[in-house]
């Protein structure tokens, strides 16, 4: 019996169950099952992996609980069999396997768009060839139930459907009008029509510039909902990209997750100050991230969280070059409860003045001589610790300064790696790592991951 039938059986049971008047009594159906019931029960079988497409057909009850869920992050379970694959030849078997189902997908997605842009929209991809389904009301407004969604899969999918118009082994650059046209037209209708919460911003394909958000009416609303905003961006920034940053920066007020990963040299003075507009536009900022910023970026920018002392909880800084003050203002941060960094540089003891009660705490840094003054200040309280591969020598020193942490990670320095080519000599070190782990902790059982 599939788990959804055994997990309704019972709820229907305690329905039957319940206290009622007899008079009043009456045979009992699934759709006494209150809705918030369904939804959660669907939500679990959703989680378990087991699938619930099948369900749909049950009946229309069924159907308006079950749709919701599907439609909260539509692109994800192809994007991520995608990005699991090692290596060319199978992510492109991946492609064609869920081709069918990508291009059912994006029909449903074009079945949503106003007549209008329907029609637009078909009009512009007829000189490639390329034939839409003609404008048909759909019977579900899917794209409101959207609540996640990541640019960089939605590439993805509409790579995948344009590969069934051309089969003849095209580059991926030929397929870039295209992409830019249908891009455009469903971000215009999920920042118009949507219920999104969680925006993912990276891109698949360099030199394809974004769509220019300003031109998308009426989407205040929608960027007004965003609670979680991850910029990932390995392209030079193009003024559409500026655009769609300030409008975050105009638009956005309740981001409490906010994570930037540029390079270096994409930290010109306009991104730095349009990032800073947007940490401070925030009400409630609990987690901020950023990668590859040199010292003249980072200053302002911690500068700019000072705002959110109250409310930071969590500190991932990966790549980026401290100054003294930058450190001095990192130090009052007095609620963070994790802080991670990674391969930072400018490290001083100035952050050991600081008060926080750390759970986790993540070390990876060429500095070792901060490592071991880091875990005597806030090793008490971690639960979580990330240490360099390369710090074995301070194996011995964890019980004593750190006695309550259940997870070790152990992380692989990049610019050591260089170094050591040899990865048995890695392996042999992480082997070590566990026994000396082992040791130390010999009354509980640690995580090593």
């Amino acid at each position: 019996m599939p788990s959804y039938c055994l997990l309704f059986k019972t709820a229907r049971d305690l329905l039957i169950n319940r206290p009622i008047n007899k008079k009043k009594r009456r045979k009992t159906t699934i759709s006494d099952i209150p809705t918030e019931c369904m939804q959660q029960i669907f939500y679990y079988i959703q989680l378990q992996e087991e699938g619930i497409y099948s369900a749909l057909l049950v009946n229309r009850y069924w159907c308006r609980n079950i749709i919701p869920l599907l439609w909260e992050h539509p692109f994800k379970r192809f994007s991520k069999e995608y990005y699991s694959q090692p290596n060319k030849s199978s992510k492109n078997h991946i492609l064609r396997i869920y081709q069918q189902s990508n291009n059912k997908l994006l029909s449903t997605l074009f079945s949503c768009l106003s007549e209008k842009d329907n029609l637009l929209l078909a009009s512009q991809l007829s000189k490639y060839r390329i034939k839409i389904p003609q404008f048909q009301q759909a019977l579900f407004n899917y794209s409101r139930y959207l609540q996640e969604f990541s640019y960089s899969d939605l590439e993805l999918v509409i790579f995948s459907f344009l590969q069934r118009w051309y089969t003849n082994g095209l580059s991926h650059d030929s397929f870039y009008p295209q992409i830019h046209l249908i891009s455009t037209t469903l971000c215009k209708l999920f920042f118009q029509k949507s219920n999104l919460n969680s925006l993912y911003f990276e891109k698949n394909f360099p030199e394809l510039d974004i769509p220019n958000f300003t031109e998308i009416e009426n989407k205040r609303p929608v960027f007004s909902q965003i609670t979680r905003f991850s910029f990932t961006y390995s392209d030079p920034i193009t003024q559409n990209v500026l655009k769609f940053l300030k409008i975050v920066s105009n638009f956005c007020t309740h981001i409490n997750f906010l994570e930037f990963k540029l390079k270096s040299s994409d930290y010109n003075i306009e991104v730095r100050r349009v990032i800073v507009d947007i940490i401070k536009s925030q009400n409630y900022l609990k987690h901020f991230s950023i990668e590859h910023i040199n010292k003249d970026g980072i200053e302002p920018i911690i500068l700019s969280l000072k705002n959110h002392t109250m409310n930071l909880a969590s500190l991932r800084l990966s790549h980026v070059q401290f100054t003294e003050s930058s450190i001095s203002l990192i130090s009052r941060f007095n609620n963070l409860n994790s802080l991670i960094l990674d391969n930072c540089e400018g490290l001083s003891n100035e952050i050991l003045y600081s008060h926080f009660l750390l759970s986790k705490l993540v070390i990876n840094s060429r500095q070792q001589d901060i490592t071991l003054p880091l875990l005597k200040k806030f090793g008490k309280n971690l639960k979580s610790l990330g240490l360099s591969i390369y710090d074995l020598e301070i194996a011995d020193k964890l019980l004593s300064f750190c006695p309550q942490v259940n997870e070790i990670y152990l992380n692989i320095c990049v610019e050591k790696t260089e170094k050591y080519c040899d990865y048995g000599e890695l392996k042999k070190m992480e082997e070590s790592w566990k026994n000396a782990i082992k040791s130390a902790y010999s009354h509980r059982k640690i995580s090593v991951l």
